[in-house]
């Protein structure tokens, strides 16, 4: 059994559902400020037993749950997703008097992710990409009073069960094949196989590509993301861009590079095709926003695609600049959303690309955080953005992909028309007399979200050699057989 190693797991859990039965409580304080507190000590303490387990893979429940490096740094990332999700939701109109069911769901998302990333069997996978689903199409929809709220919850639904049922195909016809639900055990009897011997093999893979795009809103499964991003609130956005995302490219990671490597020319070529069109498609689409949360979902989609790019290269290199940029994308999306937040409280449509004319002469220190977080998703040296892609293409171009480099490249260069936009609103513009409560206080929790977020950019590229050294050994725990 070795529940140890499934520690971390257990306890995000655990805290879910005391979270839940705190806010219940008949006392109304408890009930407001006890979820939260909860969450916060199951996120610590899950994230303490995911540090103190680093080391050599542990296998749990019979080879269903591995604690390695890889399914250890990915919890770490979602657990920093889920704590700032908690942060920004503090006295958020979603979540004031629903605090229990807000952190209860993102706990069971969380735990959903961490199910995901630790696998070891195809339905453990599966239980967690539908665990980590069910409860984002619950948060996507609390703002009931608003119908894109409750737009935004039916879309993601209907989207996500569609791609959940395909996943399910592909990984089906991955178990007829080979007769095993067992990561291992597939990837011994598909060892040295090729497409040609096992054309079922081929199918399967398609599938699971289209299932697993779908949650990692990859081009042209992207559909539902803008409207999905734009209505849901934006606390519950934050955490679907960068913790579903991780999840995302966990299961990419472990599903081909992990356990498919001897396949690699077969799913290479395909995998690359969707990772360059997704690049192409997301920020092409994001130049015509005007809605600043639709204008990140789109940036969103064209992440997704830098992130394919290392899975395409199917190689060590690959796996650890997917893992470096995974981190680097959680401190840039933070800070943005964090703003985002602010904004948001002090008018009425802050969520657009108007409300923030002159915002950094008026807040320099937010206006600084999203500037940050701006030129970090386009690429500028040297913050962690740019190390991240040049490590993306790098893979890309040892794997003899050096068309898909290209792309990417190409896509950076179409990102400055949207991401530089958003600075010049934020510095070059007068600010406008008539913006608003542009002097509101700004909550602790979420401040403290915005600095930690725009600090990290800059420290994961002046500490990227010591982050590469952690990326590298959990992607060698990935690879490892």
């Amino acid at each position: 059994m070795n529940v140890v190693a499934s520690t971390p797991l257990l306890i995000v859990s655990g805290a879910a559902l005391a979270a839940l039965a705190v806010g219940i409580v008949p006392w109304g304080r408890v009930a407001r400020v006890g979820p939260s507190l909860v969450a916060v000590a199951g996120i610590g303490a899950a994230g303490g037993m995911s540090a103190a387990l680093w080391g050599d893979r542990q296998v749990a429940y019979a080879g269903n749950l591995y604690a390695d490096r890889f399914s250890l740094l990915v919890n770490l990332v979602v657990l920093a997703a889920a704590l700032a999700a908690i942060a920004l939701a503090w006295r958020e109109p979603a979540a004031v008097d629903r605090r229990g069911e807000v952190a209860g769901l993102l706990l069971f998302s969380t735990a959903g992710m961490m199910l995901v990333a630790g696998a070891g069997n195809l339905i453990v996978i599966f239980l967690g990409v539908e665990l980590l689903s069910v409860a984002l199409y619950v948060l996507c929809a609390l703002e009931v009073w608003r119908q894109r709220s409750l737009e935004s919850g039916m879309k993601y639904l209907i989207v996500g069960a569609v791609g959940s049922a395909v996943l399910l195909y592909g990984l089906t016809f991955l178990y007829g094949t080979t007769g095993s639900t067992e990561l291992r055990h597939i990837g011994s009897v598909l060892a040295g196989a090729s497409l040609a011997d096992e054309p079922l093999v081929g199918l399967a893979m398609a599938l699971v590509i289209v299932g697993l795009g779908f949650k990692a809103s990859a081009v042209p499964f992207h559909m539902w993301t803008p409207d999905v991003y734009e209505g849901a609130p934006t606390t519950v956005t934050t955490f679907m861009a960068t913790a579903t995302k991780a999840a995302a490219l966990a299961a990419f990671l472990r599903i081909f590079s992990g356990t498919m490597p001897d396949l690699v020319p077969d799913w290479q070529t395909a995998v690359a095709v969707v990772a360059g069109a997704t690049v192409i498609v997301g920020n092409v689409a994001a130049l015509l926003q005007s809605n600043l949360k639709r204008l990140l979902a789109y940036s969103a989609v064209a992440q997704a695609g830098y992130l394919l790019i290392g899975v395409a290269a199917g190689s060590l290199r690959g796996a650890e600049a997917v893992l470096y940029y995974l981190i680097a994308y959680l401190a840039m999306t933070l800070a943005a959303f964090a703003i985002v937040v602010v904004r948001e409280r002090e008018v009425e449509y802050g969520d657009h690309v108007s409300a923030y004319t002159g915002y950094g002469r008026r807040r320099p220190v937010l206006g600084a955080v999203m500037t940050l977080s701006m030129l970090s998703l386009a690429g500028f040296p040297p913050l962690s953005g740019f190390i991240g892609k040049f490590l993306l293409f790098g893979s890309a171009v040892e794997a003899d992909l050096t068309w898909l480099a290209i792309v990417g490249a190409v896509g950076s260069v179409i990102s400055l028309g949207y991401y530089l936009r958003v600075a010049t609103v934020l510095w070059l513009t007068e600010p406008d007399a008539a913006g608003g409560r542009t002097h509101l206080r700004v909550p602790a929790s979420v401040g403290s979200v915005a600095l930690v977020s725009g600090t990290a950019i800059i420290g994961l590229a002046l500490a990227a050699s010591l982050v590469l050294d952690v990326c590298r050994g959990a992607a060698e725990a990935l690879l490892a057989p």
